[in-house]
């Protein structure tokens, strides 16, 4: 969860700027908070995308903005969604192994766990007992240990974990979008102030 809201700091900011028109201030700050949110949406997605190899991540439509008001300050961006199958990212299937390339640039890595199992592609059943409908998918899987059985889907960062990292900057990009779009706030704020004031 992302929120972005005004504090009293920018409620004085907004009122000596509007003069006679300050009981407007509340109203610049709930749109420009509002923008902010929107803008913010369209960023993370656009980032989390240059970042990551997921092809079909479905990013924008796990985000939803529950907006600010003027008796609310507050906007905020809840990000949901699970871990995602490996498929869903970069991915190779040669006989020596699966290799997967999460994050771009950093090159197919062989899928291995700690003792050194290799993965493999397979066809998945999935099924939903009411409707008996059966559907297969290809599933990245691992075995467990040395025997056949159990098996394990593979799977990598979840849409709230990459929005996470490329807000933050956490070693995938050297200047955090969160410092953008604190920019973008101010930039909505001052945006706001000036089309009050044109409106007399």
């Amino acid at each position: 969860m992302i929120t972005y809201e005004w504090d009293f700091d920018d409620l004085s900011y907004v009122q000596r700027k509007l003069g006679a028109m300050k009981s407007e201030a509340r109203k610049v700050l709930k749109n420009a908070v509002n923008k902010t949110a929107v803008s913010a949406r369209v960023k993370l997605r656009q980032e989390a995308q240059k970042r990551y190899t997921a092809k079909t991540a479905g990013i924008n439509s796990r985000i939803d903005i529950s907006r600010a008001t003027i008796a609310s300050p507050t906007a905020t961006l809840n990000v949901k969604g699970k871990t995602l199958t490996m498929p869903r990212f970069r991915t190779t299937a040669p006989k020596s192994g699966v290799k997967a390339e999460v994050l771009k640039g950093t090159g197919l890595k062989t899928v291995e766990g700690s003792k050194n199992i290799k993965a493999f592609v397979s066809k998945v059943a999935s099924g939903n007992k009411k409707s008996g409908k059966v559907t297969m998918t290809t599933q990245i899987l691992q075995r467990v240990g040395k025997e056949r059985y159990p098996l394990k889907v593979l799977r990598s960062p979840s849409v709230p974990k990459m929005i996470e990292m490329v807000y933050d900057g956490k070693q995938i990009t050297s200047t955090p979008l969160k410092q953008e779009i604190e920019r973008l706030y101010r930039h909505y704020v001052d945006q706001e102030i000036e089309r009050t004031l044109n409106s007399k």
